[in-house]
């Protein structure tokens, strides 16, 4: 049995355990009080999708500090609707997410007393993922049905190079229909080594992007 995607689901009448603090022009879900951080990159379907609070605050409990920044700045978009991929475009600029991550993400969590980080990712916050793993600070990261092959090739961005980059050890979790790139044998795993494991989940199917025959940059 194939199991597809779900879209973007409710909070089932969940009622989060954090606080929204808003910095500058970010909001950021923060819950936990803890020198070791996780930052929670959302996906396709944003800041307010579906159970990530619930999960944000399921880390907290362990031990955690965790923090969701709201990068697409309150909105978000169906993979499948008109204008998704100008939409992703948009939301994956660096230029922009550097500042955020510079600016106020990290700075913001040193101030609550984190000194370790990890990365989690779900959907397009794979690619903030490997982004943030480019810096000392981030220790792990996790990547949750990797989509950043198709991201970095949407802003023009070569895939080899965001993973050379990449400094601290990294989880895999992509299912059937996920980017070869990001499986047993493929292009992260040449790259990475030893610091990647992957995990596969072939009963799970996705719904992608549609991808222009073209590149857009």
């Amino acid at each position: 049995l194939l199991l597809g995607a779900w879209g973007q689901l409710g909070t089932e009448g969940y009622i989060p355990n954090g606080k929204i603090i808003k910095v500058d022009d970010l909001e950021m879900y923060v819950v936990g009080d803890s020198e070791k951080c996780v930052i929670w990159n959302h996906d396709i379907y944003g800041f307010n999708s579906g159970r990530t609070r619930h999960l944000a605050d399921t880390l907290a409990e362990e031990g955690y500090l965790v923090i969701v920044p709201d990068f697409f700045r309150g909105t978000y978009i169906n993979p499948t609707e008109p204008g998704a991929v100008e939409f992703v475009i948009q939301q994956s600029n660096w230029t922009k997410l550097k500042g955020d991550w510079e600016n106020i993400i990290l700075p913001f969590a040193k101030e609550k007393g984190a000194t370790r980080f990890g990365s989690i990712g779900t959907c397009w916050g794979s690619y903030m993922v490997l982004r943030e793993s480019t810096y000392a600070e981030i220790k792990v990261g996790v990547s949750m049905h990797p989509s950043h092959t198709s991201i970095s090739q949407l802003v023009g961005e070569e895939e080899k190079e965001l993973l050379k980059a990449v400094q601290c050890p990294q989880l895999f979790m992509p299912s059937e229909s996920d980017a070869a790139e990001t499986k047993p044998g493929g292009l992260a795993e040449e790259v990475l080594g030893d610091n990647l494991e992957i995990i596969e989940f072939n009963a799970v199917s996705y719904t992608h992007l549609t991808l222009p025959t073209t590149p857009y940059v």
